[in-house]
């Protein structure tokens, strides 16, 4: 559990909400290390560019039942990976509990400001959650993207950040995802995003993102860590409030993740325990492709398990293969 300095006024909110993740039985890896890979930039327009790790495709995978409860205690046997419809030789295999690296991304535009202390108060709770061996980082955004102190343990030093956050400008939601992406694609371990916002995008028109909705979607389907995304409704200038879960829902699919709604306090908590949770209890899943990555383009990725239909596998729904301009002893 974490130490937190918050302010006072949070202290009742965030009691009993501490969490501790247990740790998933080990299992041995399929092989001893994980197989070789290569690093390649991917680019998204003119502005965006990712670290895609090929040839090998390693996979963060959550298997649950049809209630929602975390199946642990799999072997590598028990998973079936389909690239393309192909089956794939699994080489490398963890279930064992490691850190997770997440960048947590909260909306502070002015659509956003009659929800803005609830997502201080989700900033703080997650914050609370963390293990102690992960690491954290905070960014807010508007018109564009403030990143506070680099990832650490020492949470704390993320809470003047969020403390600071004002409600300002414009929604530029899809750079700001992009962003995020590019900045959490230089860390190799496993990592997440965490997006608090409302959905919306102001548009180029209004000072809103440069980039495209379908580039942010492309942006989470190029990611290597799961997105979640938590939506709190923001204020519309056409009246009323305004929440745009389609895009929400869709950004966390296509990475592995799962988005969360929550009406009050209590949901909050409990969707966040929900996300540590998750974070904590994947299997960890590398395979070399069998088909020839110079082919490149789109592969997509299918998960099973074997001989049981009421267990779902969640993963990314697949990746780029990069053509090959250059080999790993020439880099």
């Amino acid at each position: 559990m974490r130490t937190v300095l918050i302010p006072v006024v949070l202290v009742s909110v965030l009691a009993g909400a501490a969490f501790a993740p247990g740790q998933p039985p080990a299992q041995p890896p399929a092989e001893e290390a994980r197989p070789e890979t290569i690093e390649r930039e991917a680019m998204l327009g003119d502005r965006f560019s990712f670290v895609v790790r090929v040839p090998s495709v390693t996979l963060d995978v959550v298997v649950a039942d049809e209630r929602g409860r975390f199946i642990t205690g799999l072997g590598p046997d028990d998973f079936e990976i389909l690239e393309d419809g192909v089956p794939q030789e699994i080489r490398y295999f963890t279930a064992d509990l490691t850190p997770v690296t997440s960048l947590l991304l909260l909306d502070s535009s002015a659509s956003v400001r009659s929800s803005l202390t609830a997502i201080q108060t989700a900033a703080y709770i997650f914050l609370r959650n963390m293990a102690s061996e992960d690491q954290g980082r905070v960014a807010t955004f508007s018109e564009g993207v403030r990143f506070g102190p680099p990832y650490t343990t020492e949470i704390w030093d993320q809470v003047p950040m969020i403390r600071a956050m004002r409600p300002f400008g414009k929604t530029a939601l899809y750079d700001a995802i992009l962003t995020s992406l590019q900045e959490l694609s230089r860390v190799e371990e496993r990592k997440a995003l965490i997006l608090v916002s409302d959905g919306e995008d102001s548009g180029p028109d209004a000072k809103g993102s440069v980039s495209t909705r379908e580039q942010a979607l492309e942006g989470a389907r190029l990611s290597e860590g799961a997105i979640y995304t938590v939506g709190y409704t923001g204020w519309s200038p056409e009246g009323g409030g305004k929440l745009n879960r389609e895009f929400l829902d869709s950004v966390a699919e296509q990475s592995g993740g799962r988005s969360y709604y929550p009406d009050k306090i209590e949901d909050l908590s409990r969707h966040f325990r929900q996300i540590q949770h998750e974070l904590h209890r994947q299997y960890q899943i590398a395979y070399l492709p069998s088909r020839d990555r110079k082919e490149g383009g789109w592969r997509s990725i299918e998960v099973r398990i074997k001989d049981r239909d009421d267990l779902v596998a969640r993963t990314r729904k697949g990746y780029y293969a990069a053509p090959e301009t250059e080999t790993s002893e020439s880099r």
